[in-house]
């Protein structure tokens, strides 16, 4: 089940939400004010590479950015 992430056009909330459906036409709505009117939006991935001994996986470098939103100044929460 994919965790697709969403803008709502109401509040400007991002959110995520994890969609049960195969078909990816579940009822979305924004958990902040309720609203339906919501956007999907594209989602950034991360990859991880083994570097380590005996396939440990190395940390991802930090690019400063939200891993959440990808906001370059840093985390959405603020």
């Amino acid at each position: 089940m994919p965790v697709y992430e969403y803008n709502c056009s109401s509040c400007q909330a991002a959110f995520e939400q994890l969609v049960r459906s195969m078909n990816g036409r579940q009822r979305v709505t924004c958990p902040e004010c309720g609203s339906v009117k919501v956007a999907r939006r594209l989602s950034m991935f991360a990859a991880r590479q083994s570097s380590g001994p005996r396939g440990q996986s190395a940390p991802a470098p930090s690019t400063g950015a939200c891993g959440r939103c990808g906001d370059p100044n840093g985390p959405c929460s603020a």
